[in-house]
């Protein structure tokens, strides 16, 4: 069996170029990792379907290869993505029972450019149900379809989300690279309590055509990896530019009595040189929540009766809270606030209501973002409101490892948070290497003595 634990992207493609292994055997290997971590008492509920299809896809570009084709660079690698994405023949359910059926008629966009490239889709990740737009109480990384996942460093934190599955799937090696998205923080959550790299391109970079949308203004589809050099694989295969000049760069001051983020940022002035730092300490806007929230439930509300539509289903909002009422304790055990509250409005981009949240959440995001990028290539920091400013304004952001300080949140993991202008992914990634050259991964150990697991038996 071939070894996947931990083995990068340029190792896998090597293998294959020299014969090592098939496709098919590297296929069968990660099935055997996901097969293992989806069965008691190592069941982490990372993987919500295989694809009963994908030894199939294998072959079949095992073929190809045999015949001197290569379609592109990920050719024969096996990749997870996240249950909202669609892929042809498979279930889209995105955790939820009343689409336990929306088989998808077609590849999204972006699983079309996956497979020009050459990637096996082994399957489906788990995700927080509606991406986190269930209920304001049900926890990160659980689905009525998929269970609760669980966290791959340590299994008795939250897995974060809505990325879940993707998130622990690329820190167990389920596969070599996973395809989560975010609307905010989905993709750098997750990937900050799995000790992993994760990648939110610019809004609209990549396409969301064939993605089960929560928000339009926020959503974007990214990979997420166990190096920088793995995410970038797959950025640059759908193509985006890696590399680019980085001089400048903006420290963005910790909070008070943030010792972690306060150390973490420390150590990346004190040890990359090559950059020129500068702490921002001035005032920014004060974050606008509500508008967020309202421009949320608006879109959410439009842009999913729209995908309903689009997929030929005979559904609604109104009926997917209705399915859902007729057996809250079943099929929504921890309510269905945010759904409710997204039916309440009318959905209609043009509302006043609508266009005076959307301006407002845009406003404060990037007035914040661009007094921080004033003189400066990239800003960094070390907590989540930067993740929020990324999202809301719609820019390029990236989380990288950077290792394990104390017993806080997320287990002390802690990581870096680069946030560029929009379109300007490369100069995120080659902070990224440098970042990543001074930092550590925390590598997880689930499943590798019997006693590690021991919290699932009680």
């Amino acid at each position: 069996m071939v070894e996947v634990k931990e083995r990068d992207i340029a190792t896998l493609v090597a293998g294959l170029q020299e014969g090592e292994f098939s496709s098919v055997e590297l296929t069968e290997a990660y099935l055997e990792q996901i097969a293992f971590f989806s069965t008691p008492p190592f069941n982490v509920n990372a993987v919500i379907l295989v694809n009963p299809a994908a030894v199939a896809e294998a072959t079949a570009l095992d073929e190809e290869r045999q015949r001197n084709h290569v379609r592109g660079a990920l050719h024969g690698i096996p990749i997870l993505v996240k249950d909202n994405v669609d892929v042809v023949g498979l279930p889209t359910t995105a955790g939820v029972l009343a689409l336990a059926d929306n088989v998808a008629p077609e590849d999204s966009e972006l699983v079309q450019q996956l497979r020009a490239a050459g990637a096996v889709i082994l399957g489906k990740t788990n995700l927080s149900e509606f991406a986190h737009f269930k209920s304001d109480i049900e926890p990160s990384g659980f689905s009525v379809v998929g269970g609760q996942t669980i966290n791959a460093i340590f299994p008795d934190l939250t897995p974060s989300g809505s990325s879940s599955g993707s998130g622990v799937a690329a820190s167990l090696s389920l596969a070599a690279v996973t395809i989560g998205t975010e609307t905010n923080g989905s993709i750098l959550a997750p990937a900050q309590a799995n000790s992993v790299v994760g990648l939110k391109p610019t809004v609209g970079a990549w396409s969301v055509k064939g993605i089960l949308p929560l928000a339009h203004s926020q959503d974007a589809p990214g990979p997420i990896g166990r190096t920088v050099a793995d995410v970038a694989t797959v950025w640059q295969t759908l193509g985006g530019t890696t590399v680019d000049h980085v001089t400048n760069v903006t420290v963005f001051q910790p909070a008070e009595n943030d010792i972690v983020a306060e150390h973490v940022v420390s150590q990346v002035e004190t040890k990359l040189t090559t950059f020129n730092f500068a702490r921002y300490t001035g005032a920014l806007p004060v974050a606008d929540g509500a508008a967020e929230y309202q421009r949320l439930l608006f879109e959410f509300k439009h842009d999913f009766d729209a995908y309903l539509q689009e997929h030929g289903r005979q559904q609604s909002l109104t009926d997917i809270i209705a399915f859902n009422e007729a057996d809250l304790a079943t099929r929504a055990p921890f309510g269905q606030n945010l759904l409710v509250e997204a039916e309440a409005t009318s959905g209609d981009l043009q509302a006043p209501a609508y266009q005076e949240a959307d301006r407002r959440a845009r406003d404060y995001a990037t007035t914040s973002l661009e007094q921080l990028l004033t003189a400066s290539d990239v800003v960094v920091g070390a907590d989540f409101r930067l993740v929020d400013y990324a999202a809301v304004a719609g820019y390029p952001s990236i989380s990288v490892p950077f290792g394990q300080f104390g017993d806080i949140t997320f287990g002390g993991l802690a990581s870096v948070i680069v946030v560029a202008r929009p379109n300007e992914e490369a100069k995120l990634l080659t902070f990224a290497r440098a970042v990543e050259a001074i930092g550590q991964r925390v590598v997880p150990s689930l499943g590798e003595t019997s006693e590690t697991m021991a919290w699932q038996k009680d």
